[in-house]
């Protein structure tokens, strides 16, 4: 896993909970952001950047409504940040 994505994505003070929120299911930004206590701008912009770090992936029906899930880098990122936070070092 890259050094330097782990490090951004530790920077966001919403990225590892957003992370952790797709890990369970997958939501609307609209969810996300009322999960997380934020305005859906904020929310939009944080999930841009996890979408162009390849950690999230809307999908879309035809419709204006976006469905976000976690990628499987997104869910292999999650899994070393949890490891993190247990004391485990397990990033190369």
């Amino acid at each position: 896993m890259d050094v330097e994505l782990l490090n951004w994505v530790k920077d966001g003070k919403y990225r590892i909970k957003t992370l952790e929120l797709l890990n369970s299911q997958p939501l609307l930004s609209s969810e996300l952001a009322n999960k997380l206590d934020i305005n859906r701008a904020s929310m939009s912009r944080i999930l841009r950047g996890l979408k162009e770090k390849g950690l999230v992936s809307p999908i879309s029906n035809n419709t204006r409504t976006v469905t976000y899930v976690l990628t499987k880098k997104g869910k292999e990122l999650l899994k070393i940040v949890s490891g993190n936070k247990n004391g485990r070092k397990d990033f190369n």
